[in-house]
């Protein structure tokens, strides 16, 4: 119920009629920026010492019996309506199941990331826990985690009643660690505005890399409204940017593998033994985004977005790469200008709808494993997955519910772009990314080698960086 995209809160999927007022005081978080915590949470200390006492099952998901013991569920939440509608919905849960309640606690995401490998390395582990798909491999290969697969074969719950894609970013082998609860499809949003004023035709459904860097460049404006191709254009005013900062890298999001793969290539082989960032296919994706950032000026530094809030909403871009939850804020915020929605651009190996979500997942340490599962189950329903969706702030993990992602006048391009593709009524290949465990390792060592050749510019010797990166990666890989 994200990939987060979000606050890739806790639901990027779905419930219950809107309450604007609650929705007013909704902040939204990057989900950029909750990957770069929840890739440092899984490294704190006390995730090597998680119980794996439990056998796999236990005792307690044998069969259907109903559970009479208290719930302990923890999960991150934004104050608001979020808490409201899960409050609701667990209330529901202990309707339908006499004797059973659920002690909730809601967490900050800053706060929810470092508490967790505490919780389960100690003596009270919750029942059920959210897990987001970038540190899920962490835990699940350090046996914190049950595996959902033997449960759902049991119950006749098929990958398919879920977005499959979504399945695979919480697997590993045939072991499922984790169920979605929310989907995020990215696409390029664009200002209908900013591309009249240039007098540029909207993105096409089938454009191409290099008409993404050609159409940022043309959008890039300094403060006199001159772009990089014109005679006095000064670098240091620059007021408009074409695009929004998207890493390369695979550290901060999964739509980043769109764009290797559309080059040809992939961030790590089938067995995940070793990193491909050193063949061409990555190499050209690094080059790409280096290009845009250090030669064409046109997407902004982090210094240059500090304080402007998210530079596509506010103006200072013309094209986003971003999920569902950009049209929500643009509608909630009653933004003047007139957007559209658009496929990420293709190349020579395809064109790709990548998709993220958070999950649900069972501790093995947990002391009611029986009613865990009932109540993953209930929160993953059709029936609860439509309500978050209704709100349009999540989009479901479940695929009958996604219709209810739909408003009453989409915004151009958002059922093709968002919806379509999660049903399988689209040409487009729909990927997701199986972040690899230790990837709070892995991210540093981008940093130290990548950051370089687009936050500072200082050099440019993409192959260099890549190919001392992959070294210590492939090290990181073989430890497992």
């Amino acid at each position: 119920m994200n990939a987060h995209s979000a606050p890739r809160d806790v639901f990027d999927a779905g419930d219950a009629r809107r309450d604007r007022s609650s929705f007013d005081i909704a902040r939204e978080l990057s989900r950029r920026g909750f990957l770069a915590r929840a890739a440092t949470g899984a490294a704190v200390a006390g995730i090597g010492a998680m119980s794996v006492a439990c056998s796999p099952f236990g005792n307690s998901v044998d069969g259907d019996s109903p559970s009479s013991t208290n719930l302990r569920f923890i999960t991150p939440a934004d104050l608001g309506l979020e808490r409201t509608l899960y409050k609701g919905y667990l209330q529901d849960f202990e309707k339908a199941n006499a004797g059973s309640t659920v002690g909730v606690t809601f967490e900050a995401w800053d706060d929810y990331m470092a508490k967790l490998p505490t919780l389960l390395a100690g003596g009270a582990v919750p029942d059920l826990i959210h897990q987001h798909m970038s540190i899920v491999q962490d835990y699940g290969h350090r046996g914190a985690l049950l595996d959902l697969a033997p449960l759902m074969e049991r119950d006749g719950i098929g990958r398919e009643t879920f977005v499959p894609e979504l399945i695979d970013a919480f697997s590993d082998g045939d072991k499922i660690y984790g169920i979605p609860k929310d989907s995020a499809a990215w696409g390029v949003y664009y200002n209908k505005d900013k591309f009249d004023e240039a007098g540029l035709d909207y993105p096409s459904d089938d454009w191409t890399m290099e008409d993404l860097r050609a159409t940022a460049r043309a959008l890039t404006r300094d403060d006199r409204g001159r772009n990089p191709d014109q005679a006095g254009f000064d670098p240091k005013g620059i007021k408009q940017w074409g695009l929004n900062w998207v890493a390369p890298t695979p550290t901060d999001s999964e739509n980043s593998r769109a764009f290797v793969r559309a080059f040809g290539g992939d961030w790590y082989d089938e067995d995940y033994q070793q990193t491909l960032i050193d063949q061409p296919p990555a190499r050209a994706d690094f080059e790409l985004f280096r290009a845009m950032r250090c030669a064409d000026l046109s997407t902004p530094s982090p210094a240059q977005e500090l304080g402007q809030g998210d530079p596509f909403r506010s103006g200072l871009t013309a094209m986003s790469v971003n999920h569902h939850s950009q049209d929500f804020f643009l509608r909630e915020e009653k933004t003047k200008f007139a957007w559209g929605i658009t496929f990420l651009p293709k190349g020579p190996g395809g064109q790709f709808v990548p998709v993220g979500c958070s999950g649900w997942a069972i501790p093995k340490g947990a002391k009611d494993q029986t009613g865990a599962w009932k109540l993953l189950k209930h929160l993953t329903s059709p029936q609860v997955q439509r309500g978050f969706a209704e709100q349009r702030r999540w989009a479901p993990s479940v695929r009958a519910a996604l219709p209810a992602l739909v408003r009453e006048n989409p915004t151009d391009g958002f059922v093709k772009v968002h919806v379509d593709p999660l049903r399988e009524r689209s040409d487009r290949t729909v990927i997701s990314f199986r972040f690899p465990a230790n990837q709070s390792r892995i991210k540093e060592v981008y940093a130290t080698h990548f950051d370089p050749l687009w936050t500072t510019c200082a050099t440019d010797d993409v192959a260099g960086a890549a190919r001392k990166a992959k070294e210590q990666i492939d090290a990181i890989l073989a430890q497992g």
